[in-house]
């Protein structure tokens, strides 16, 4: 019997470490993000960002490079070399996310499956959270929305 529950635990541990990034509440999915991009973790703050997010920035990145939908969603879901110094390398440094990585953020609002997080500072500014599959994820798109 102890041998079984040795293993189970063992289990357990080992899918905690293969887990994808989750974000248990609206403000660590914002900064978590931030932390990700400027520690160069693409995989991470990939996976961080809401769907509507990343639909939104792999159809930008088709449209830009004339590839396939299809294709992009490829590139940054297997951390490819290309999308990491094309896209997130730009990104890392138009973001200043190794300033914004050592903000404080605070969750705010939750209405259903919508957050919201405040960066506190200076320069306040709100940003939305979405909660999808039961992990917080940033709406980066969601809360930067393109201009008319």
């Amino acid at each position: 019997m102890s041998r079984t529950r040795t293993l189970l635990v063992l289990l357990i541990l080992v899918s905690c470490l293969v887990a994808p990034a989750q974000a248990q509440d609206p403000a660590h999915a914002v900064k978590g993000f931030f932390q990700a991009v400027s520690a160069r973790d693409y995989g991470q703050a990939w996976n961080l960002l809401s769907t509507f997010s990343q639909n939104r920035i792999v159809t930008m990145v088709a449209r830009d490079e004339e590839m396939s939908t299809e294709a992009v969603r490829r590139l940054f879901e297997t951390r490819d070399p290309s999308i990491c110094a094309g896209f997130w390398d730009s990104f890392r440094t138009s973001s200043h996310s190794e300033v914004l990585a050592g903000r404080t953020f605070t969750s705010g609002q939750v209405a259903g499956n919508r957050g919201s997080v405040r960066m506190e500072g200076n320069d306040e500014r709100n940003f939305v959270t979405v909660l999808e599959e039961g992990s917080w994820r940033f709406g980066l798109m969601e809360s930067f929305p393109p201009r008319p």
